[in-house]
């Protein structure tokens, strides 16, 4: 079949049955909407494209720099979309927690704007937030910048109607619904849908308090967004990390869905409460449910590694890694404490390595000290002779633990190198400056 453009391919996902032999519920029907389908990879295509194609001809015409708050699925199919039109595309963030997705949207050109805000969601009420910075820019200057605004932008919600026509096309009778919860427009919009036409429960999925799945809201942050309404939900169901990995791997495993972890927790979400509802049905009777698979697997290795990180702990190589390292190994790292890590540093012989992420790095660290990212450096040392060899090195995480894994590899390779004991908690309780960038 032939298309004159990518964007054509946008929404008619596939909808697929998960075997019972998997979730293991005799009497329920569960289907799967499989929105990484969609051409750039996510559910987020088709707002991308809802909120785009009727201002196209005035963007174009006024060569406007389309701007969105968005960390991720969002930003990523703008910035195709805007590309293949012409338009530059800005996003402002203060989340992108995965440097996959970094690495995706600057191979696509994104101008990236990042901000040190701590929240997982939208503030508008805080000068700062990124969503407010976003808007202001546009208000600022209009005849430059276009804000699409996905939290507040009512094509977002109305896009999402296709997605339930077109699950009630092909299932008629669709019982439970159930999504997850980010700005609430894949819920709202398919959701209303299957309610006007077929009476169906929506059932929303966010992360417990403390957690965060990519893609998503947790439980204390729903207040914040501007499509969420709680009465709109038959009910509201929290999960983990650890869950939505589980399901993923479920999903990934045993059905070849390769979905990522917002897709999993839906999944176990959806599982766990059609087992309770199933034991309650009348002989014969079954329940046709359906979720949403959001995106893909790939852009959220770093995200499972941290969570699950004996997934990857097995030997691909007869060569030995970092992380192939047994705990006796690591016990015998060189370590260097505190007080003597700052007079090796006072005689510029030291090269001090921090693998901790960018912002723990940015709030304080050794001064001198270069942050690169453990998964990177990971990369780095198992190369090969890729560090200075004149130069004594240190490594730092956040409690010792870590970095006495590199310090055992790297000493093991001839290198002259210490693990901070006590990481750069140690550091601190010592009474050591810390530098902020």
């Amino acid at each position: 079949m032939i298309y004159d453009s990518i964007e054509e391919l946008i929404g008619n996902t596939p909808l697929v049955r998960i075997h019972p032999d998997v979730h293991g519920l005799g009497n329920v029907n569960l289907y799967a909407k499989l929105e990484f389908y969609n051409p750039f990879g996510s559910v987020k295509d088709r707002i991308a494209k809802g909120m785009l194609t009727p201002l196209l001809p005035d963007l174009i015409k006024n060569k406007k720099t389309v701007v969105e708050a968005s960390s991720g699925n969002t930003a990523k199919a703008l910035a195709i979309l805007c590309g293949i039109h012409g338009l530059p595309f800005k996003t402002v963030t203060n989340r992108i927690k995965m440097p996959e997705v970094r690495m995706i949207l600057q191979t696509l050109g994104a101008d990236i704007e990042e901000l040190p805000g701590l929240s997982d969601c939208p503030d508008p009420m805080d000068p700062n937030d990124f969503t407010t910075v976003a808007a202001n820019l546009a208000k600022a200057e209009p005849d430059k910048y276009h804000y699409t605004d996905q939290y507040f932008n009512e094509l977002n919600r109305k896009s999402h109607r296709q997605t339930g026509a077109e699950i009630h096309a092909d299932l008629n009778k669709v019982d439970y619904f159930f999504g997850f919860l980010g700005t609430c427009g894949t819920t709202m919009g398919a959701g209303q849908y299957l309610k006007d036409t077929c009476d169906t429960k929506v059932i929303g999925v966010v992360a417990d308090a403390g957690h965060h799945i990519p893609g998503g809201r947790n439980v204390n942050e729903l207040w914040e967004v501007g499509f969420f309404r709680k009465d709109f939900y038959e009910e509201l169901i929290t999960g983990t990390s650890q869950q939505a990995i589980e399901g993923m791997l479920t999903l990934n495993r045993r059905s070849g869905i390769l979905c990522g972890p917002t897709t999993g927790l839906i999944y176990y979400a959806a599982v766990n409460k059609l087992k309770d509802l199933s034991h309650k049905l009348p002989p014969g009777e079954t329940i046709n449910a359906v979720f949403i698979a959001c995106d893909r697997v790939e852009p959220y290795m770093s995200y499972i590694k941290k969570f699950r990180p004996e997934l990857y702990s097995q030997a691909t190589t007869t060569r030995k890694t970092v992380h192939s390292q047994t705990p006796e190994e690591v016990a015998t790292a060189p370590r260097i404490d505190a007080q003597s890590l700052s007079a090796l540093i006072a005689s510029k012989d030291a090269l001090v390595i921090d693998i901790r992420g960018h912002f723990a790095f940015s709030i304080g660290h050794i001064p001198s000290s270069l942050n690169i990212l453990d998964e990177t450096f990971t990369q780095i040392v198992e190369e090969g002779k890729t560090l200075p060899q004149d130069k004594k090195i240190v490594v730092v995480c956040r409690i010792g633990d870590i970095s006495a894994k590199y310090a055992s590899y790297l000493a093991g390779n001839g290198y002259d190198v210490f693990s901070l004991d006590g990481g750069i908690t140690a550091w601190k309780e010592s009474g050591f400056p810390l530098q902020k960038t």
